[in-house]
């Protein structure tokens, strides 16, 4: 089985007229499905960009991407908005829910350019909030939500397309401590369950929940490494308390 993501000698500069900027420098590594890698690294690193080539965001200036066996590399704007569309979920710290809907309709948002019919959208959505504690929010709107309540729901639209990939981007970033924990053990419980979860943040805490950490400086993976996972999801019915 290919790796779900292969990076090759990839590299990201940004022109303004005359002026260069470089941002991600000769990067290579492989991430294999049912992975959870946490991209740590300070604020300037790279490493919001590197997500955002991972996720079809952006595109690399040189080198090779490769998604589920297949060349990304040279695809056009169309071609990647598709492959966001169906093979890949984000989780931001910002939540993005919109608020005049209800939870259920931000949910099923990712399956309405689909062939997927209401019924099982509805179903397909029900069951992405059950899996993160909130099937008793399902007509609730965004406003009527905690933080981290509302971005347990962002996991769920994130879930809903059964996406070959989730990106969780600083997921933590606008929760208490008590609200990041719960988020970071649900996507560690998904990941228990074969979800390939890919994080990105600069709080070692919220890395410690992964199975491996890669480290960007200056553009350039600095240390790629398995590590001991320090904390252990416990099960889901504890996680939404």
């Amino acid at each position: 089985m290919p790796p779900v993501i292969e990076l090759q000698n990839v590299s990201k500069e940004y022109h303004n007229e005359d002026l260069v900027t470089p941002v991600l420098h000769d990067i290579n590594f492989k991430i294999e499905k049912g992975e959870f890698v946490a991209i740590m690294g300070p604020s300037g690193s790279g490493k919001s960009t590197l997500m955002h080539i991972l996720g079809f965001l952006d595109k690399i200036s040189t080198g090779k991407y490769i998604f589920d066996g297949r060349d990304v590399s040279t695809l056009e704007d169309d071609d990647l908005a598709q492959m966001r569309g169906t093979s890949v979920g984000f989780v931001f710290q910002a939540f993005h829910l919109l608020p005049r809907t209800t939870i259920l309709e931000n949910v099923m948002l990712p399956l309405i350019y689909t062939n997927v019919s209401e019924k099982e959208r509805i179903k397909r959505a029900t069951e992405a909030l059950g899996s993160v504690g909130l099937s008793h929010r399902l007509q609730f709107s965004p406003g009527q939500l905690s933080g981290g309540e509302k971005q347990r729901a962002a996991i769920a639209r994130a879930l809903v397309n059964n996406p070959s990939v989730i990106f969780a981007d600083e997921p933590t970033g606008n929760l208490d401590s008590k609200s990041g924990l719960q988020v970071m053990r649900i996507l560690q419980k998904l990941n228990l369950d074969g979800h390939t979860i890919i994080l990105v943040t600069h709080e070692k805490y919220t890395a410690d929940h992964a199975k491996r950490i890669l480290r960007v400086s200056d553009g350039n993976i600095i240390s790629d490494e398995l590590v001991k996972v320090r904390i252990i999801a416990s099960e889901t019915s504890d996680l939404v308390k």
